[in-house]
């Protein structure tokens, strides 16, 4: 007997989808929440960014399984019932755009293409001089597999690396820094600050004006994990003051941003739609089906959510 599965995905994106789920999994019958037959029946959905029917149209679930990393959308949601697990995933090609946007944008202000496409601008044609790899020091905020991963890729071009996260880790070429004790020293001996932490209550304006002035003066700042993470004035005002040479936003508080925010038209700001990773179709199917799976044979599937963490 099939196991139907509702899925809640952005607009017009549910087909490619679907289709996926019944080549790798054709005994999981996925399909658009709207096309279930017997919701009361149902037990797995698989979501993003669910509006406030699920729990109303599902009202029996166990299990849902969230087609991206983070899960603040989910634990956020007002009628999230206290026994329904929630399965994220863990990479699906993620890990990989990851590395490259912030190996991207590191180096776009380590070989100076700020100063150098102002210069354009300016029709002058000067060389300024360079800050070899191992003296640009570049720390991650978060290390889960994500910050784990761009903290090895941006090791791999001689960057200086340091991290913190809130649980001791250790990461081969990377002076880790653990626990809210340790930010102030972490933050003292960045010249690039790249988060990646999730949004947790203990995180959420952690990119606040008290924490960005601890950074040497003339630091970036790079955020592409959530826009609840920064306190966006605060930023501006930095930015402004010229405590902060320029910034890097995937995220904003909100989405899509409005279009009479100031913070468009910001100088020294490069603002990009929340497409630092997405997660690639087949690969995120085979993880929420394997998850699936391991759940309806009473196992404990990877990426299953602490609740109390947040992530």
């Amino acid at each position: 007997m099939a196991i139907e599965c509702p899925l809640f995905t952005v607009e017009g994106s549910s087909q490619q989808w679907i289709k996926t789920f019944n080549r790798y999994y054709p005994h999981l019958s996925v399909k658009d929440w709207q096309d279930i037959d017997h919701p009361e029946a149902v037990e797995y959905a698989i979501v993003w960014q669910p509006d406030a029917r699920l729990f109303s149209t599902f009202p029996n679930l166990k299990a849902l399984f969230n087609m991206g990393a983070g899960v603040d959308g989910i634990l956020d949601h007002p009628q999230l019932p206290d026994d329904v697990h929630i399965v994220r995933l863990e990479n699906a090609g993620m890990a990989e755009q990851m590395n490259e946007y912030f190996a991207y944008h590191v180096m776009h202000f380590h070989r100076h293409m700020d100063h150098y496409q102002q210069q354009q601008s300016q029709a002058k044609w000067r060389v300024l001089a360079g800050t070899q790899a191992k003296d640009f020091r570049v720390g991650i905020l978060g290390l889960g597999q994500l910050g784990s991963s761009v903290a090895s890729c941006l090791r791999s071009f001689g960057y200086q690396m340091s991290g913190w996260s809130r649980s001791c880790k250790s990461i081969e070429g990377v002076k880790c820094y653990t626990g809210a004790d340790q930010l102030g020293s972490f933050l003292q001996h960045v010249d690039a600050l790249c988060c990646l932490l999730p949004l947790t209550d203990n995180t959420r304006d952690i990119l606040n004006k008290d924490n960005m002035l601890l950074l040497p003066k003339g630091a970036i700042v790079i955020n592409a994990a959530r826009g609840g993470h920064l306190v966006e004035q605060d930023l501006v005002d930095l930015l402004n003051q010229g405590h902060l040479r320029g910034a890097v936003l995937d995220t904003v508080r909100t989405e899509p941003l409005p279009l009479d925010n100031p913070l468009w038209h910001q100088k020294g700001l490069i603002l990009t739609p929340h497409c630092a990773a997405q997660s690639w179709i087949e690969p995120s199917v085979k993880q929420i089906g394997r998850s699936i799976d391991a759940m309806l044979a009473g196992q404990k599937p990877a990426g299953l959510v602490e609740r109390e963490r947040g992530y």
